[in-house]
């Protein structure tokens, strides 16, 4: 077995350096495409999330409110008839 030491040579096929650089380089370049793109998606669940506190909590409290006003008026309502019916029947 061959001893390696700083006289040891290397001799590689070019066309086979050129292929593992765009093979390494391909790797890294795809490495980053999905990085970036799982950034993206993170960006957009943060901007949904937000997007949902921000506009679905309010619509859900007006729609209480509103709930909350038509049902005081059905008890304004009903006492109203019933003080109509007891003038009816004095």
């Amino acid at each position: 077995m061959t001893k390696l030491n700083d006289n040891s040579n290397l001799s590689i096929n070019i066309k086979w350096l050129i292929q593992i650089v765009l093979g390494v380089g391909t790797a890294v370049y795809m490495y980053l495409q999905l990085e970036n793109r799982i950034k993206e998606v993170e960006g957009d669940i943060k901007g949904i999330r937000h997007n949902q506190n921000v506009y679905v909590f309010p619509d859900i409290r007006v729609l209480e409110s509103e709930i909350l006003q038509w049902k005081l008026e059905r008890e304004r309502l009903r006492k109203d008839i019933k003080r109509i019916n007891e003038i009816i029947k004095k």
